[in-house]
């Protein structure tokens, strides 16, 4: 069940990581990098309104799930989905009519926070209830619409915000297949008592989300009012293309692994999750090492690939520390933090989103006028650092650590890093950087990875296979 649930979840967001990197691409070279920076800023205040109203519900119901209380639980997490965006609504009419913000740039923000809910509280709905192949759907659907829809408003027009509202377009009708796995349920009447376990539960979570979205998006911010948008388009196109490998990959390990040994741990508590987590760290330690590899040794590629002419300087030089930053990120989201679904309680993340938020504020403070898009790179690692020592700490307060096979881990690491010194070595030999020498780099490194999810069996395919030949 495993390998199915991995390869499903790996494979649909493999290919809506294409397809999003992809929209990167069209997307910087269909608008001027200010207009991209605009957009981008927009999104960041939408994603900072979702995580402080929307968010909490969908992480408390998968936290609390409970098969022979399904039909209570989905009705009720619907009701209440529907009360926060109301919640949002109101958020945005406010600012706009404070003066804080345009009415159609206020408006912008809400769609995208309408549309991201849709999508997320569908699909989580779905995940927990180990939905894979319905998940895999509206994934992949979002990466397609994104991309199609996207394109289309940036075509007819130039203007940031349409490029907001056909975004949040997409993300309304991605949900759709997720969204009619549960349509039965969704009649049914909601349950009071769901609803108390749920706050009881979730109410730190309004708190941390909303904490932990300014967190993530205030590097942007601070960029869009001290750099400008157009200093914003560089670092934001780049930071946005290597989360669509690191935490799109990352969020894929989760979506696969994370729920079975939520169902284990309901079976047989945190021993019998065990060996689930660990291959989720392998997993993650795979990710991170070889595409941490590539990155540094293609970057000149990528990023003149996927990224237009205006792009392409910043890009190259911010590239080792958001590499760095995007590690951190998916560690931080898709394996520490989800230690909470484990100990019964959400405040260790309220936590950890408050360490986030204060670090970041401070080294974005000190170091982005005198470092720019750099410093905005560096605070926003250093967030995600000072996030996944409170989360490690705190577990092991808690007595309910996350499990680190330490010496695998490093084993997957000194063999990427070993290749990254020989793909190197051949950067640097006569030739070694025109198309021949940069195939042989990139089938070394393709070798190497494969060679080394075999000999840890990462994800359980190595495993299978020697079962079914074995059979």
């Amino acid at each position: 069940m495993i390998a199915r649930h991995s390869l499903i979840y790996v494979g649909s967001r493999g290919f809506a990581a294409a397809l999003n990197m992809a929209s990167v691409a069209v997307f910087t070279r269909l608008a001027p990098v200010e207009s991209y920076g605009t957009y981008l800023y927009v999104l960041s205040w939408a994603l900072v309104l979702y995580g402080a109203t929307c968010q909490w519900p969908k992480f408390a119901f998968f936290a609390l799930y409970d098969e022979a209380r399904e039909p209570a639980q989905v009705g009720t997490v619907v009701r209440i989905l529907g009360g926060t965006l109301l919640l949002a609504g109101l958020g945005s009419a406010l600012a706009a009519g404070l003066g804080l913000m345009p009415a159609r740039m206020a408006a912008a923000i809400l769609a995208l926070a309408f549309g991201t809910t849709l999508f997320e509280g569908s699909t989580e709905i779905a995940r927990t209830r180990l939905q894979a192949g319905a998940v895999a759907a509206s994934v992949m659907s979002r990466a397609v619409l994104i991309l199609v829809l996207g394109s289309a408003a940036l075509h007819l027009s130039a203007d940031p915000l349409h490029l907001a509202f056909a975004v949040a377009a997409a993300n309304a009708l991605a949900a759709l297949p997720a969204a009619a796995t549960i349509a039965p349920m969704m009649p049914g009447r909601g349950s009071r008592a769901e609803a108390l376990r749920l706050f009881a539960y979730g109410w730190p979570l309004v708190l941390s989300f909303g904490t932990a979205a300014l967190a993530q998006s205030l590097d942007r911010l601070i960029i869009a009012h001290t750099v400008g948008p157009a200093g914003l388009g560089a670092y934001g196109a780049l930071a946005d293309f290597l989360r669509q490998s690191f935490i799109v990959f990352g969020e894929a390990i989760a979506l696969s692994l994370i729920s079975i040994a939520k169902r284990d741990a309901r079976a047989g508590g945190m021993a019998a999750a065990a060996r689930v987590l660990s291959d989720a760290a392998r997993a993650m330690t795979l990710i991170a090492a070889f595409g941490a590899v590539f990155f540094l040794c293609f970057d000149d590629i990528v990023v003149a690939v996927l990224l237009g002419p205006d792009y392409r300087a910043e890009a190259q030089q911010l590239a080792p520390v958001l590499v760095l930053a995007s590690i951190l990120m998916m560690f931080r989201a898709y394996y520490f933090g989800q230690v909470i679904y484990f100990t019964r309680t959400s405040r260790l993340e309220a936590a950890a989103a408050v360490a986030t938020l204060a670090t970041v504020a401070v080294l974005s403070l000190l170091l982005i006028p005198a470092l720019g898009a750099t410093g905005a790179a560096l605070a926003f690692a250093g967030g995600q650092s000072a996030a996944c020592l409170v989360l490690v700490l705190g577990a092991r307060r808690a007595g309910t650590t996350m499990p680190l096979p330490l010496a695998d881990m490093a084993g997957i690491a000194g063999i990427a890093l070993a290749c990254g010194a020989v793909m190197a070595g051949i950067g640097l030999m006569p030739g070694g950087l025109m198309v021949p020498g940069q195939g042989l780099r990139l089938v070394l490194l393709a070798a190497a990875a494969g060679a080394t999810a075999w000999r840890y069996d990462v994800l359980g395919f190595a495993g299978a296979i020697r079962h079914r030949l074995a059979a």
